[in-house]
């Protein structure tokens, strides 16, 4: 993601004129004393980690089988015979879970593998081919792990600087709008983008490949089964635009018009319906104030973390830093694309 000079001069000037709640030292130390208690435990438990992470691939990679050979079955039957509005309803529904799938696979393997190296840690070659395997198994999704992990990790040590490669403290709405437009996942209508850079290098057309391979075996199949008409529509429609539209709300409010510091400059979605969704799932980014305060812990390990730190939590730190049930992601993401412009209007003016 490309830094915005002008983006970067108004979240200082909003951070200095917003008042926040932040985390006290006291609530700190608590948070860093049960951070390395859930540490210790997974490197204690290693064999524990490697068959909750094992488990997740299995689920993601079988429940995409599932979405696309089985669930189309129920759907449409076997055959080619079935109307355009059954096909177009199917595709809507198979090609649509498809890509949160994948969108849900891709944080997994570039956050968990590429980034940190906490899917299957170790230094046994076996430990090192595996997470090889999740490290690269976002490229089925056209996702450049390289690319990504560069980014993220100066996100974590320069955050809310210069230097951080994933810099989104104060997003301007207009940034996010042109995500919106047709294969913006593919093409360059903005920069907001972190899955993959904005040419092809080398790596991405690595992921390209990839991805073309697994989607053309896949769809082979569709069409034996269910009809090429399915497979078109549920790849041409509905693959490039679910997952990356999820992904880009994630981004564009995880940090947006938050502090300018690690500790305070995130919010968790929690594990509610719209952290499920919005985050990616369980395994995806849910708790991702809790992958800032602790960035050593694996995911699951970041959701008991999140409980724990509720009940530290003031009500104003509460309101400030997690979702209200039900209504609070839409009464956020309102927030966001309004409060912005606003403040640009009565504070600043970007050329």
């Amino acid at each position: 993601m490309i830094l915005r000079r002008e983006e970067l001069t108004l979240a200082r000037e909003y951070a200095q004129r917003t008042q926040t709640e932040a985390l006290t030292r006291d609530q700190m130390k608590l948070v860093m004393d049960r951070g390395r208690e859930l540490f210790h435990w997974y490197k204690e438990h290693s064999a524990i980690h490697y068959a909750i992470n094992l488990g997740v691939v299995v689920v993601l990679l079988g429940g995409d089988y599932l979405i696309l050979l089985e669930l189309p079955r129920l759907l449409l039957g076997a055959g080619s015979t079935s109307s355009l509005s059954a096909v177009l309803a199917a595709s809507l529904v198979c090609g649509g879970l498809h890509s949160y799938l994948l969108y849900s696979l891709g944080i997994f393997s570039m956050h968990e593998g590429a980034a940190h190296g906490i899917v299957f840690p170790g230094t046994h070659p076996v430990s090192r081919a595996l997470n090889w395997f999740a490290a690269n198994l976002c490229r089925i999704a056209a996702s450049e792990p390289r690319y990504y992990s560069e980014h993220h990790m100066s996100h974590h040590a320069k955050f809310g600087t210069e230097g951080d490669g994933e810099f989104l403290n104060f997003v301007l709405p207009r940034r996010y709008w042109l995500t919106l437009l047709p294969f913006a996942a593919l093409l360059n209508y903005t920069d907001f983008v972190a899955h993959r850079p904005p040419g092809y290098t080398r790596g991405r057309i690595v992921s390209a490949v990839v991805a073309l391979s697994y989607h053309l075996g896949y769809g082979l199949l569709m069409t034996d089964r269910f009809g090429g008409q399915f497979a078109i529509l549920s790849f041409v429609l509905f693959l490039p635009h679910v997952g990356f539209f999820l992904d880009r709300l994630r981004q564009f409010s995880e940090h947006n018009l938050m502090p300018l510091e690690n500790k305070d400059g995130s919010r968790s979605f929690g594990v509610g319906f719209w952290g499920m969704l919005i985050g990616g799932g369980p395994w995806g980014s849910p708790c991702h104030w809790e992958h800032h305060l602790v960035a050593s812990l694996p995911w699951y390990q970041q959701i008991r973390l999140h409980f724990y730190l509720k009940s530290l939590l003031t009500e104003a730190q509460k309101r400030q830093f997690l979702l209200e049930p039900v209504i609070g992601y839409p009464k956020l993401l309102l927030r966001l694309w309004t409060e912005p412009g606003a403040f640009v209007s009565r504070h600043h003016r970007v050329d």
